[in-house]
């Protein structure tokens, strides 16, 4: 019996025993990244029996306030009311007196809502598994998980999604699988039908045939998700339309048929349609999020020295990007704009805005970290009209680098309303992983699309607030939705973690580390 908390070590004459790891997931809000690393190493050795997740619900009290608005209340809202003696001393949990938000470590929120991990735990944990074999045949293995039950209970589909959209789709006659056991199917899908230009994704997933005890007919209890073909690298149309410009120093302004782009300081600040400029906020490098309870670290037990996280860091770096040198050339037709920057905390900082005459605009952004850094991109602003967000990647609840699996690649379209997910204690939340393509639009469909380049999907979210006003939030009656849509855009975001309570211990192959290149790239336009 393992608590990874307690730093145990196992030694070598355990490791032919059983080991139950009694706290091996700690699901602290946006937690429970690395969650598909324990499953693979339980499944790998068989003397690796599982283990538990802490926990199942947050515990709060929820309170409604004077002006209605609704507030879950955590540890350090009580503090003020606990008694205090001259001969008191300090709690070693958490220096406030109490237990600050540790009581927030549920898959579920204490309103009984399934928090966005709920889903990676639903996925690592079906009990169906699907591997490939031979996708061009349609071959695949079925593995069976089940203790008692035969797949054959089930109801198996597929479907086939070209760029979200579905172009094929069947139900699998009924197979025998018995369980703990596995066995190749063949999907009748036509391969060769395919466009092999564009990105085809096939779902596998199995569903129930009849309503039973706490689920309802044809619920779906597991998939798994196929890349048949990919995108091919995008070529660059021809247009006989032609771009001028201007320079003064570190300012370029460039104008087209009907639009104009005016990059200065090393962003871009204006993207005109007409006369109207669509960005309410600057088009400019982001290295910052707002702390998730994981990144504070083991600065949730130290409250009062929060502010002494190394992370900060990020926060005056994206606020400190200035431009040394601005050079431009044209190639063509198109007119690109060189920028060497100045970044606090980084090295060999650069960016180049490529504007094209049919009013695109490419974005490329390299530098090196000096220290590990929790994202890579780029954030700008919209009016609040541009309120329908749609994209084509992981969804629909958020995902990250760490804790993606249980989130499908499809077509996604909501209200930035309902794109936002807030926990307990507001944090970075939101974000969505492996995203091909986003837009924001308006009632009639004008607005923005964000295209990452084709073989390198990006991270994204649109909220109605910035990551700097969302760190400064601590219950979510704080939260003030009163202003634009800040819109991130990231080629990386450090994973969340969450094997160790209140701390990440992020797994190296999801830390963006200090001295090595971060790149974006991805092209911007006006619908």
């Amino acid at each position: 019996n393992q608590l990874a908390a307690d730093s145990k070590p196992i030694k070598a004459e355990m490791y032919n025993k059983p080991v139950i790891l009694c706290e091996y997931a700690h699901s602290m809000e946006n937690s429970l990244g690395n969650f598909q690393e324990y499953m693979d190493d339980f499944e790998k050795y068989d003397n690796m029996c599982g283990g538990f997740i802490w926990d199942w619900v947050d515990q709060a009290i929820h309170k409604v306030n004077e002006d209605g608005s609704e507030d879950w209340l955590y540890g350090t809202d009580f503090e003020k009311d606990e008694p205090k003696h001259w001969y008191s001393t300090m709690n070693t949990t958490a220096m406030t007196g109490s237990n600050t938000y540790f009581c927030a470590n549920g898959v579920i929120g204490a309103d009984r809502k399934p928090h966005p991990q709920f889903f990676e735990v639903k996925h690592v944990y079906q009990p169906i598994v699907t591997t490939a074999f031979d996708v061009t045949k349609g071959r695949f293995n079925v593995r069976s998980r089940f203790l008692f039950t035969d797949v054959s209970s089930y109801k198996c589909k597929w479907k086939i999604e070209c760029e979200g959209e579905e172009i094929q789709s069947g139900e699998m006659d009924k197979f025998s699988l018995i369980p703990l056991q596995e066995e190749f199917i063949d999907i009748p899908y036509d391969y060769s039908s395919l466009p092999q230009d564009r990105e085809c994704v096939l779902t596998i997933s199995f569903h129930t045939k009849k309503k039973t005890l706490g689920l309802k007919s044809n619920a779906e209890i597991a998939f798994d998700q196929f890349i048949l073909t990919e995108p091919k690298k995008p070529v660059i149309e021809k247009c006989d339309k032609k771009l001028e410009f201007t320079q003064s120093g570190k300012t370029v302004e460039i104008t087209g048929d009907g639009f104009s782009v005016k990059i200065a300081g090393g962003a871009v600040t204006e993207i005109n349609k007409g006369d109207k400029n669509i960005l309410t906020a600057p088009l400019t490098p982001n290295y910052f999020r707002a702390m998730t309870d994981n990144d504070i670290d083991v600065f949730n037990f130290l409250p009062p020295f929060i502010h002494m996280n190394p992370y900060y860091k990020w926060l005056k770096s994206a606020s400190g990007v200035k431009a040394l040198k601005t050079e431009v050339e044209e190639k063509n037709g198109a007119v690109k704009v060189k920028i060497a920057l100045d970044v606090p905390n980084m090295k060999n900082a650069y960016a180049s805005y490529t504007v094209y005459p049919d009013g695109k605009l490419a974005v490329f952004h390299s530098a090196v970290p000096k220290a590990d850094i929790l994202r890579f991109g780029y954030m700008f602003s919209l009016d609040r009209a541009y309120s329908n967000v749609s994209w084509y990647g992981r969804g629909e609840a958020p995902s990250y680098p760490d804790r993606k699996t249980g989130y499908k690649i499809s077509k996604y379209s909501m209200d930035v309303n309902k794109f936002e997910y807030t926990y307990m204690r507001p944090q970075e939340s939101s974000t969505r992983a492996d995203v091909r393509y986003f837009s924001l639009t308006d009632k009639k469909g004008n607005g923005v699309k964000v295209t990452a380049y084709y073989d390198k999907p990006v991270l994204f979210s649109a909220l109605p607030y910035t990551p700097y006003q969302l760190e400064e939030f601590q219950h979510v009656s704080e939260v003030n939705r009163d202003n634009d849509i800040t819109v991130t855009v990231d080629s990386v975001q450090q994973g969340i973690g969450g094997d160790m309570p209140g701390q990440a211990f992020v797994r190296d192959k999801y830390k963006i580390k200090g001295g090595e290149k971060q790149t974006l790239s991805f092209l911007f336009e006006i619908i």
